[in-house]
């Protein structure tokens, strides 16, 4: 039998790795691609239980790839020096892609998670996900539509628009990891 309740705590555990940017001199102690694979295992876990899981983990996988090439150029701060350039616009544009195909794991993961807990009688665990993946998609879709407006405006307004999204889709990033613990939580409790 599978162990939901495991399955929960390596997703949580693999999207804190990607969530977490540790650093010391420029070298990531957490990468985000060991993050998204350890995700890419619990997803496996619970691909029996829901088709939406299987959809979730081609997600997690094109992450987990797509962050190794990452790990070895190293990040640029756009915000050290916001000058609208063209290879501004390309990290901007691809920022923008990795976050619509994050958006995509997290929306196929908590659609899973939904009929799961309605498979295991939780209705209100599937309601509280239904709500937070509402707002979820609607403070991520905003940040992303927003984001490319930072290139035409001034540099302050630039700013101030990307500091309220980044505390925006911080707050919504570590909404999902407490509903993700929460899940690990209710199944685990249900195995005792």
């Amino acid at each position: 039998m599978i162990d939901i309740a495991k399955a929960f705590t390596k997703i949580f555990w693999g999207f804190m790795i990607v969530f977490l940017d540790l650093k010391i001199n420029q070298f990531d102690l957490l990468p985000d691609f060991i993050g998204y694979f350890i995700v890419v295992s619990g997803l496996i876990d619970l691909s029996t239980f829901s088709f939406y899981f299987k959809r979730a983990n081609i997600y997690a996988i094109f992450l987990g790839l797509a962050s190794i090439p990452t790990y070895f150029i190293g990040e640029i701060n756009i915000l050290g020096g916001f000058i609208p350039s063209t290879s501004t616009i390309l990290i901007l544009a691809t920022l923008s892609i990795m976050t619509l195909i994050h958006l995509a794991l997290i929306y196929y993961l908590l659609i899973g998670s939904i009929e799961l807990a309605n498979q295991h009688k939780k209705e209100s665990l599937a309601y509280t996900t239904k709500n937070n993946l509402k707002i979820y998609i609607i403070v991520v879709l905003g940040v992303a539509v927003l984001t490319p407006f930072a290139l035409n405006i001034s540099e302050t307004a630039a700013l101030t628009l990307i500091t309220i999204g980044s505390i925006a889709s911080f707050v919504v990033e570590i909404m999902i990891l407490i509903l993700i613990w929460q899940y690990r939580k209710t199944f685990n409790n249900m195995q005792d």
